[in-house]
């Protein structure tokens, strides 16, 4: 299996996607945690809060954690 070089597009998208998924798994994780053990609501799946909301984070992360890897790589 081919290594994946710091700062290429590769591990750009691979990094998007990993946060994004692992959020997509996460993020509900801990609503429902939060839901049922401090606020003691109803936990309620909403399409924007628990897909949308981490798809979003990932893109912004991974970007930002790329473009730090790419920095630092140059120095």
């Amino acid at each position: 299996m081919k290594k994946i070089e710091k700062g290429s597009i590769k591990q750009l998208v691979f990094q998007v996607l990993t946060i994004a998924i692992a959020g997509m798994v996460l993020w509900p994780l801990f609503d429902l945690i939060v839901c049922k053990v401090f606020t003691h609501t109803e936990f309620v799946y909403s399409v924007s809060e628990h897909i949308t909301e981490p798809i979003i984070f990932g893109c912004i992360i991974g970007t930002v954690f790329w473009a730090l890897d790419k920095k630092g790589k140059k120095k």
